[in-house]
């Protein structure tokens, strides 16, 4: 089996691979903790072969974080911008999270399905993971608390938060249903689920497919047992398996006849319940574990084993492709805002 190595480029995230237990994570949010080192402790305990380094060696398989990697391979020039340096020998694994594609890895681990089918077949050689662990510290609802609808909640960051969801018509709309809102803004109580009794995230309700976004808020509701009211996004829809795992709004309106709804039915409330456990059971850290050893033994691996062959010239070309690609899609990106802010 190939080492794999975690790249760290400072003595904070030296630290945070040093951590036994992810949970001790709680309240910090960042991709690095959540992504990079969480894996790394998850996977050294299920058997991977790897370990810590913080400098990217001559050779070898090297997995990381795009903001830890740019501390090393990004440079701001005066006219060209941002150039990145070229990697040598060593094969880059980036987790591509929420940012775009990374030039300088070989390999991009993408946790949308739509956004690893929009660019399968690309230079980009992009793998798709859901993303496979839990918030750290999860406590599940109380089981007491039976049917009641009471606290709505939402989770996560205020600018991730449809601009509706902050209106004193929503807030009333609950409060009529004999419902509270709770938004919950702070990182460290992200993991207490004991008490509320519907989640609903909703970035906004303009049908944005959010094709750079996991569904991480869908699964810890079901790690969690408390029914959802979800926006079509795009990783939200690819898990859907029956009309049980979430409830799908596409307004305001809609939202709050969702919570009208699971409020008024008991039946359907325990339903989602029952159904939460049961998709749950996908989504374990061993499950996680799995389909992360599969990644590496039946793709990263072989990956590297053709690598290895390319003389230095051909994993140049590859680089600079790549970057390329970047440049000319934010051009492109750039033209069509500057279009549409312009005549629509």
């Amino acid at each position: 089996m190939t080492k794999v190595y975690f790249y760290a480029t400072n003595e904070r995230e030296m630290r945070l691979f040093n951590r036994q237990d992810p949970d001790s994570f709680l309240g910090i949010h960042d991709h690095f903790s959540g992504e990079i080192a969480t894996s790394y402790i998850y996977l050294k305990k299920a058997g991977l072969d790897c370990e810590v380094i913080n400098t990217i060696p001559e050779e070898g398989i090297v997995f990381g974080d795009k903001q830890s990697f740019d501390k090393t391979l990004l440079e701001i020039k005066k006219y060209l911008g941002r150039v990145y340096k070229y990697p040598g020998n060593a094969m880059l694994i980036a987790m591509k999270a929420d940012y775009q594609f990374y030039p300088p890895a070989h390999i991009n681990i993408v946790n949308n399905p739509v956004d690893f089918q929009k660019n399968r077949n690309s230079i980009w050689n992009p793998y798709y993971l859901v993303f496979p662990w839990p918030q750290p510290g999860l406590i599940p609802r109380l089981k007491e608390r039976g049917c009641l609808v009471e606290n709505v909640a939402y989770l996560g960051d205020q600018s991730q938060l449809a601009e509706e969801l902050k209106s004193d018509k929503w807030r009333d709309a609950l409060s009529s249903l004999g419902c509270k809102w709770w938004p919950i803004l702070e990182p460290k109580k992200w993991n207490d689920y004991s008490n509320i009794d519907v989640v609903i995230a909703a970035r906004s309700f303009d049908g944005k497919p959010y094709i750079n976004k996991p569904a991480n808020k869908l699964i810890n509701c079901w790690r969690t047992g408390v029914p959802a009211i979800m926006t079509p996004e795009s990783s939200i829809l690819a898990e859907k398996k029956s009309d049980l795992d979430f409830l799908l709004v596409n307004s305001l309106d809609e939202a709050i006849s969702a919570v009208s709804k699971l409020k008024s039915s008991p039946e359907l409330y325990a339903n989602m319940v029952s159904n939460a456990r049961e998709r749950a059971k996908d989504f374990t850290v061993e499950k996680g574990c799995e389909r992360f050893m599969k990644f590496f033994e039946e793709f990263a691996f072989p990956t590297y084993n053709e690598w290895i062959k390319l003389t230095e010239s051909q994993k140049k070309t590859l680089f600079w492709r790549r970057c390329s690609k970047l440049k000319l899609d934010n051009f492109k990106d750039r033209t069509i805002n500057s279009f549409i802010e312009r005549f629509f």
